[in-house]
């Protein structure tokens, strides 16, 4: 585990963000690394290694609300969001930018699969449909695209 893992994972959050149940914002942690950079290698090091996830980490304060410009009466008008800990949401962050980053450098993830890899976009999913569609035109083969709208499907499926 290196510093600079940590520091990116802290560095890039928002301050802005609402504390979990701890209290603890992004802006402690900042202030708190700048500080006491050593004890969070060592503390992040061994439980990622260890693969432990501290009890006190697991606790989240739920909350639900009111999408905006939504009838009061439909529960479609309602999100829940969870406020974890910003220790846990560190941890986590390093693990998905080692996951991104053995994705990206290694043949794990099927190439076509776009969905929240970095720097691909819809606009590259198109093109690579389109690419796929011409080599099979000159094939002389016939190609089928089904689009499904999976947050109409499932209601629950929230979107960023």
């Amino acid at each position: 585990m290196s510093r600079d893992e940590i520091k990116e994972a802290i560095f890039s959050s928002s301050t802005r963000k609402a504390a979990g149940s701890d209290k603890i914002s992004f802006l402690i942690l900042q202030k708190a690394f700048k500080s006491i950079e050593n004890r969070f290698v060592i503390l992040y090091s061994s439980l990622i290694s260890f693969d432990y996830h501290s009890i006190c980490w697991r606790k989240a304060i739920e909350a639900i609300l009111k999408k905006s410009n939504r009838k009061a009466s439909l529960l479609k008008s309602y999100k829940i969001i969870l406020l974890l800990n910003f220790m846990t949401k560190t941890a986590e962050k390093i693990i998905a930018f080692r996951l991104a980053y053995l994705i990206n450098t290694t043949n794990i993830v099927n190439f076509d699969q776009m969905s929240s890899r970095k720097q691909i976009s819809a606009i590259n999913t198109v093109m690579s449909l389109v690419h796929d569609i011409q080599l099979a035109k000159n094939e002389n083969k016939v190609t089928s695209v089904l689009f499904m709208n999976v947050k109409e499907v499932y209601d629950h499926v929230f979107c960023n």
